[in-house]
Order: C-alpha cells, then sequence, then structure tokens
C-alpha cells in the first residue's frame, strides 16, 4: 500500500503510486528533431484558471506487486522519447511536487491571516531564524524547489526577501492581488527522530481574502492541515493605535482587526470536522510596539524581558532545550491583556477561542523585525542596526511539539 499525500496546491488526498511523472526532455533526439513537444495539459490549466502547456505526462512504471508497497521514486523513462525524468507531478493538478513528499508523504502545517496582518515578513523572518537556530533543537528547515518556473520556487522566493529585509532593511512590499496564489512550501524535519512535516503558507493578497472562492479554498486546505499558525495583526487593537498617536509615532499600517479575521477564520470550518480539533497557534505580530509602549498600555510584560530590560528571546535558543513553561507564560499574559478592556478590550475573542479550542490553541507574541519602520518605511534595527526577530519561531516549535513524533521524550 502506498504513502497517502496531501497535494499542497489542490489539496486531494491521493497515494502515492498514482503520482504521475512530467517528461523533462526540452532538447533534441539523435536526428535533431524536437522530442516531446509541450501541449495543453488541462489538469494544470483548470487549476490555475488558464491555458497551460507541458511536456508528455506519463505514469510511472510499477511492478506487478506495487499495490501491496509505497513507491520508490526513481529516473522514469518517458514512452516517447525515453528521457529519463524524475518531475513528479500531482495526478489532480498536476503541479510538481518535492520528490521527498513523493516517497515519504506529506502532513501539512498552513500558515494564514489577514490583510496587512505581516504574514510573509513572518515566514521569511521564521525561515531565517529557523535556518540560524533551528539546530539548537535539532529541526532543519529547506525551502523546496518546485514551481512552473523558478521564480516561483520557494527557496528563490525566501532568498529575495531575505535580501529586502536583512540586507536592505525594509519590510517585504505589500502583495499583489492575484486569482491563484503560490504556495510556499518548506520541509520541517527532525534530525533526531525523522519525523518531517511540510509547512505550507499562501501568500495572499488582502483584498482575496473576503473572496468567496478563497474561503472555500482556505476551508478546504486548513481542513486537510495538520495543524494552523493564524497570524494577528497587534496594530489593529484602538488602545494600541492611540498610544503610537499620542506618542507621534507615524503608524501607516492599515491593519486588519481580530474580528475580521477571526470571522473569516470561523467562515472556514465546514463540514464534519472541526477545526478546533487540531492545533492553532494565535499569532500577536508586530509585539515590539507593546514591549516599547508597555508603561502606556498598563500592560505587565516582564515575562517577555532579561533583567536588564531588553526583550527575552526564546529560552531553547540558547539552551537547545524546549521550554513549554516560557511559552505557557507568554499565553498566559496575552491572555490577560485581551480579557483586560483597559489595554486591548478583546475578551470575546478571548473566550471565543478558548471555548472553542482549549488546549489545543495558544498565543504568541512576535516580532518579525524587533522594531517598527520608521516614516521612510525602512527598518532601524536595534542599537547597533542589526534586524533582531523575536521569537517567531515558538509558534511553530510548539505546534510541533502538539503534533508530535519532532521532540524526544
Amino acid at each position: 500500500m502506498g504513502k497517502r499525500i496531501l497535494c499542497p496546491y489542490c489539496y486531494q488526498h491521493f497515494d502515492n503510486n498514482e503520482i504521475e511523472v512530467e517528461c523533462e526532455n526540452n532538447g533534441l533526439n539523435s536526428h535533431g528533431d524536437l522530442v516531446c513537444e509541450k501541449r495543453l495539459n488541462e489538469k494544470l490549466s483548470n487549476h490555475w484558471g488558464n491555458d497551460l502547456e507541458s511536456h508528455r505526462v506519463f505514469k510511472p512504471k510499477l511492478g506487478l506487486f506495487s499495490f501491496l508497497f509505497p513507491y520508490k521514486p526513481k529516473p522514469e523513462s518517458c514512452p516517447t522519447c525515453g528521457y529519463l525524468s524524475q518531475r513528479f507531478i500531482c495526478p489532480n493538478c498536476n503541479n510538481w511536487l518535492p520528490k521527498e513528499m513523493v516517497e515519504k508523504g506529506a502532513e501539512i502545517i498552513s500558515v494564514i491571516g489577514g490583510p496587512a496582518s505581516g504574514k510573509t515578513n513572518y515566514i521569511v523572518t521564521l525561515i531565517q531564524q529557523m535556518k540560524k537556530y533551528g539546530n539548537k533543537l535539532s529541526l532543519s528547515i529547506i525551502p523546496q524547489q518546485v514551481g512552473r518556473k523558478k521564480e516561483e520556487f520557494t527557496s528563490y522566493k525566501y532568498e529575495k526577501a531575505r535580501e529586502i529585509i536583512f540586507d536592505m532593511k525594509m519590510p517585504v512590499p505589500k502583495t499583489a492581488v492575484t486569482k491563484h496564489e503560490i504556495p510556499w512550501i518548506l520541509r520541517l524535519e527532525s534530525v533526531e527522530t525523522g519525523k518531517a512535516v511540510y509547512l505550507v503558507f499562501y501568500d495572499t493578497a488582502g483584498e482575496n481574502f473576503k473572496d468567496s472562492d478563497s474561503i472555500r479554498k482556505n476551508a478546504q486546505y486548513l481542513r486537510e492541515s495538520k495543524a494552523v499558525i493564524c497570524v494577528l495583526d497587534t496594530l489593529s487593537i484602538k488602545r494600541i493605535q492611540k498610544v503610537l498617536e499620542s506618542n507621534d509615532i507615524d503608524n501607516n499600517d492599515v491593519a486588519t482587526p481580530f474580528d475580521e479575521t477571526l470571522t473569516a477564520l470561523f467562515n472556514f470550518q465546514t463540514g464534519d470536522k472541526n477545526l478546533s480539533d487540531k492545533p492553532f497557534a494565535f499569532v500577536m505580530s508586530k509585539f515590539d510596539v507593546v514591549i516599547d509602549h508597555h508603561e502606556d498600555l498598563g500592560c505587565d510584560v516582564s515575562m517577555f524581558l532579561n533583567e536588564d530590560g531588553s526583550p527575552r528571546n526564546s529560552d531553547f535558543i540558547k539552551t537547545g532545550q524546549l521550554n513549554l513553561a516560557q511559552i505557557e507564560q507568554a499565553h498566559k499574559a496575552i491572555k490577560s491583556y485581551m480579557d483586560d478592556a483597559e489595554i486591548w478590550d478583546a475578551s470575546e475573542h478571548s473566550f471565543n477561542i478558548v471555548s472553542k479550542w482549549g488546549d489545543n490553541a495558544r498565543f504568541f507574541g512576535v516580532s518579525s523585525f524587533g522594531c517598527m519602520p520608521d516614516e521612510n518605511a525602512t527598518l532601524q534595527g536595534d542599537v547597533e542596526g542589526v534586524i533582531q526577530p523575536y521569537r517567531v519561531m515558538d509558534p511553530l516549535v510548539w505546534v510541533l511539539y502538539k503534533v508530535g513524533g519532532f521532540f524526544k521524550k
């Protein structure tokens, strides 16, 4: 019996013995004739909503008793030209899938969030921090190299965005509106246990967030995801907006209110599979504003600070040990802010989340940059001008702990 695979493009399940292959021969045969010319690919065209061509698509040769064993990806000979190819594609939508996903199957963790919540900046700094510190917890993260062209590869998109943030010191530009979003696909693996999942993020433009087709799509992939990271924007909180205004701090952020994001999330809940049955990390982005202005806000942020008053980052960065107590402490603090009418005044959302998810939900405070962009939309960084992401790994680490299999007990 084959491995069960969840396609990160169409979110349809299939057995890996059902995988298809696209010929990779772009050259000429021994007679100098063009081989395996591109032709209209109906499945690929239907997925993306426009006419797209591909080279010959074929089924790999399977043994007589293949139904008893999972397919092991290997170079497959094209029946038209004989070229050995290993571009494995989903049999439902014909999008290119990572080889290891085909071989080992895939569990998926999704990242979602409302317009201007900082999703793209968060995912880029998360990758950067995981590459820098993930080894402390024996975790590796690998941006995947699959797509219709190089510009769609997650590895390519990450490097371009990383340069913007960490070299040019600017936030990633606002996402352009497009009908069909291209997923970021990242493989996460535990070096100690061998357990792996795929982190899938759709860089969705804000204008698409309330679109009925997008809602149906989101409902489908959230329903099939193993866990979810939901990004909420603290700059949407009126009390914070007033504090920034009273301190003459420019805030050009058109943030999505909590209730809009959470209403959309609750609308995704369809069928007999309840979203609250899976781990949800509710991430409060741009949390540096809360720390920097905690006195004006009336927030006790001692659990987020070192003794010298500097932001206290995740303990596991230094110790290599998962500190669940630190995560619990931060969760309770943020919940107290939400419940206090004088601070965040979001008790309705806190109550609904805790009521629906219980122990499957935690609140997190993160900052992709560790600072706010200035009036020129540039990032000043810390006192040395260095961009210092704050606790961006915590939500993912907690989700991996809840999923199980990533940390030895």
